[in-house]
């Protein structure tokens, strides 16, 4: 993406040079033809520049989506070898067209495939050939010897531009995997968290809470004989206090509901207890009445986005929307805060903070998608993954 950018750029650049050679060294009998060539030449130049900055904008999430066609840098490359080829063989003389042509193996090194770029390469090298051979002034000034030397020095330029591809090349697959990688682990991670959560959970709903549960029906029976006793009634309000915070804490590390009632039912029972506990109101829209292999997923996600927003956002509203829709959940949560966004969130990964980066690795290894919208205000987090059959 990067290099599609890059090469977007410096392509304008390369229009300002063939304008230059033109007024500078050709003859002004070819300046009309040539300008036609370069006008067009240019237009898809400026379609390229927005096409790139168009799917740069498209990536609203954390390596969620592109925007970027693939056949798009392999176009207009051969776009640049069929303008500037086009160029020298429209010029009966002059050395500027025919330099302007080495900045192909430029605008080629900066691709990351290495089959297309010595395709295109290999065309460069046939254009720059034919470039030369018709150009009998040039070749009666410099005589053939020094033709086959300028020939093999910009053949080098594109042999050194294809070793260029080939090292970024292997340096994206090296940091491909080690991505990969790093998703797979942290995969793992939240599959433990989930195990480990799930029986502190059930330990607490077995142990603690009943104990709680048992003394504050001990204290209910003392209570009978002496209803005035302000001890007694001041342990009763303690221990159900308690026992709320205990069963809120149980229901967050692994709620009884979800697989009791479904997803639904679980996020509106979240957004609950978020509400309670902070000072920010918490609206949901839930139409999600069936039950899924990907609830787990999609609840631990909810859980993460709503601690942070209680966290971090600094937000007085927040709206959660769980729907179905073309065979997928699809999850928004939005609130009207200081705002996130993908770069943020990369940052954070990067200071060692895994918890929403772990939830996205999930979702991508459902195949789903975690990408972070253009908001006016706050933060969009919009999240889609197929329900399993």
């Amino acid at each position: 993406m990067r290099s599609y950018r890059i090469a977007s750029v410096l392509r304008m650049g390369v229009v300002v040079l063939m304008i230059s050679a033109m007024l500078i060294g050709t003859k002004r009998s070819e300046w009309a033809q040539q300008s036609v060539l370069i006008g067009l030449y240019a237009v898809t130049a400026v379609c390229a520049l927005v096409l790139a900055h168009g799917a740069l904008r498209a990536r609203v999430g954390m390596g969620a989506l592109t925007g970027m066609r693939r056949w798009e840098p392999f176009v207009f490359t051969a776009i640049d070898v069929v303008a500037l080829t086009g160029y020298q063989l429209l010029s009966s003389d002059g050395i500027y067209p025919l330099l302007i042509m080495t900045l192909l193996p430029v605008l080629v090194g900066l691709d990351v495939s290495t089959r297309r770029a010595a395709a295109v390469l290999a065309f460069t090298l046939v254009g720059f050939a034919l470039a030369v051979v018709q150009d009998p002034v040039m070749v009666a000034a410099i005589g053939w010897p020094e033709a086959v030397f300028r020939f093999a020095l910009y053949a080098f330029l594109c042999g050194t531009a294809l070793v260029v591809v080939r090292i970024e090349e292997r340096h994206a697959r090296s940091i491909a995997g080690l991505s990969a990688l790093r998703e797979e682990l942290l995969a793992q991670t939240m599959t433990a968290s989930e195990v480990l959560q799930r029986r502190i959970s059930e330990s607490i709903h077995d142990g603690a809470l009943q104990d709680v549960l048992a003394a504050r029906q001990e204290l209910i029976e003392l209570q009978l004989d002496d209803p005035d006793d302000d001890r007694v009634n001041r342990a009763l309000l303690g221990l159900q206090s308690a026992s709320e915070r205990l069963r809120q804490a149980t229901f967050e590390l692994h709620p009884a509901v979800l697989g009791e009632v479904g997803l639904g039912a679980a996020v509106q029972q979240l957004a609950g207890f978020t509400a309670q506990r902070s000072a920010i109101t918490v609206a949901t829209e839930v139409d999600y009445a069936l039950r899924n292999e990907i609830d787990p997923i999609v609840f631990g996600v909810v859980r993460e986005l709503l601690s942070n927003v209680v966290r971090h956002s600094q937000a007085e509203n927040a709206v959660v929307t769980l729907a179905v829709a073309d065979g997928k959940c699809t999850l928004n949560v939005s609130d009207d805060g200081v705002g996130v966004n993908g770069d943020t969130m990369a940052r954070r990964l990067g200071e060692g903070h895994i918890g929403l980066a772990s939830h996205r690795a999930r979702v991508d290894a459902a195949g789903g998608t975690f990408v972070f919208l253009d908001a006016p205000t706050g933060t969009h987090v919009r999240v889609e993954v197929p329900l399993k059959p």
